[in-house]
């Protein structure tokens, strides 16, 4: 998954370069290996691609959308030209249609008057035609115009907010809205659109909400800030009661509760409070914030995790612990920590909580790169997944947990990858 970001100035004097990068700084844990900016210079489209963030300072306009990337792959954007007319589509996850998507719709905005008909009826084609479901899409034309469009299943979010009267913005997520200075208005709906010109910012629907299946549970699980608001929903507090309704299932004594950072600190917090027990700093990370989990190369993987988690052996050595992850993928992040634990530092136990039902089939919409034949619990049996990751015991939450607090803060997700249609309602 990505993050994407637009930011429209309505003063052309105004020049994004800086505000772009602090932009996607905010949205660096979604993904900080590969980024693309696109803007509009001298009515003609540009677009620049780099693994260094820096790559934002190359703009001068004060039109852009960019995109900041877990990994680096084709079909994550494309720019299309027809008679002198110019647009460039940004997506959030690899999708096999958009060069055929670009070609459609630049023809179908340069002949039209009314340009969200015509994104609207370019959208309503692809939906019926194409097998698999559009994504999240930032569309922006060499006439300084701007499609945002939230895809139709709803998996991601799109965040709208302004900067006074100055600025329109649109993220992946409420941070980085909050991080520029900017008010977050509103979320996009499935299926739901906003056109943005000089003269003109407009929502519009593509009635496609029926088929709405709700966020992608990882969204709130892994890939926010603890800091994002979602639909009105704090990060934080959901992954606090996760953690809380974990806290069930400890069926012994252990000193200290310790989450895996970054991501799984609130969860530990809900987990410790909830059995009033300690909660203690654990490890800490080196240099800058590296997500193991989104690493597909497996020595950047074990890289990863040694720099984010060198242990803190006194609040560890010689006790019991319980050790709380948000989610478990392939086991190779967990196993390596119990090995740390185990052997430099010399823990007594090791009980490990994930705050997540167990991962037993890939994603079907591409939206997270999950590979049945590397999943921990779709291959190896519980006892099985507990002697390779060599921890005390294991335990997950169930299905019904998380459909519970999901139901208690009004929000639905996607559950496919977890074996069930959606959770919550």
């Amino acid at each position: 998954m990505s993050g994407l970001l637009t930011i429209y100035a309505f003063d052309e004097l105004w020049n994004l370069s800086n505000i772009l990068r602090y932009g996607l700084m905010a949205l660096q844990h979604r993904g900080s290996q590969y980024y693309v900016v696109c803007t509009n210079e001298s009515n003609s489209l540009k677009c620049y691609e780099d693994e260094d963030i820096d790559v934002a300072k190359k703009i001068s306009s004060h039109v852009a959308i960019a995109s900041t990337y877990s990994y680096q792959t084709e079909n994550l954007f494309d720019v299309k030209k027809s008679d002198g007319y110019e647009i460039v589509a940004i997506v959030d996850r690899p999708w096999s249609a958009i060069s055929d998507f670009t070609s459609a719709l630049v023809v179908s905005l340069k002949n039209s008057r009314n340009r969200i008909d015509a994104f609207r009826n370019i959208i309503k084609t692809f939906q019926t035609d194409h097998s698999v479901s559009i994504p999240s899409l930032m569309v922006l034309t060499s006439d300084r115009e701007v499609f945002v469009w939230r895809g139709p299943q709803g998996f991601t979010t799109f965040a709208l907010g302004s900067y006074g009267f100055d600025m329109a913005i649109a993220a992946s997520e409420s941070v980085a809205i909050d991080i520029l200075g900017g008010d977050l208005k509103r979320f996009l709906g499935c299926g739901e659109g906003v056109y943005i010109s000089r003269y003109l910012f407009k929502t519009f629907s593509t009635d496609f909400s029926n088929g709405c299946s709700g966020v992608c549970l990882f969204e709130l699980l892994y890939l926010s800030r603890h800091d994002s608001i979602v639909h009105g929903i704090s990060v934080y507090e959901f992954r606090k009661a996760l953690g809380a309704e974990l806290a069930k299932y400890l069926d012994r004594e252990v000193d200290v509760v310790v989450g895996v950072p970054e991501t799984a600190l609130p969860y530990a917090i809900g987990f410790a409070n909830s059995i009033q027990k300690a909660f203690d700093m654990a490890f800490v990370a080196t240099g800058g914030r590296r997500r193991s989990m989104l690493a597909s190369d497996p020595f950047e993987k074990i890289v990863a995790i040694h720099l984010k988690m060198n242990p803190i052996r006194s609040s560890l050595e010689g006790k019991r612990i319980a050790i709380v992850d948000d989610s478990m993928v392939t086991g190779s992040t967990m196993k390596t920590v119990s090995q740390i634990l185990r052997f430099r530092v010399g823990v007594k136990e090791i009980h490990l909580f994930i705050a997540s039902p167990p991962l037993v089939h890939g994603c079907p919409y591409n939206v997270m790169r999950l590979d049945v034949q590397n999943l921990l619990a779709a291959n190896l049996s519980k006892e099985l997944a507990k002697s390779y990751l060599e921890v005390d015991s294991l335990h997950w939450l169930s299905k019904g947990d998380v459909d519970r607090v999901a139901r208690r803060f009004g929000i639905r997700f996607c559950g496919k990858c977890f074996g069930v249609d959606y959770f919550g309602g």
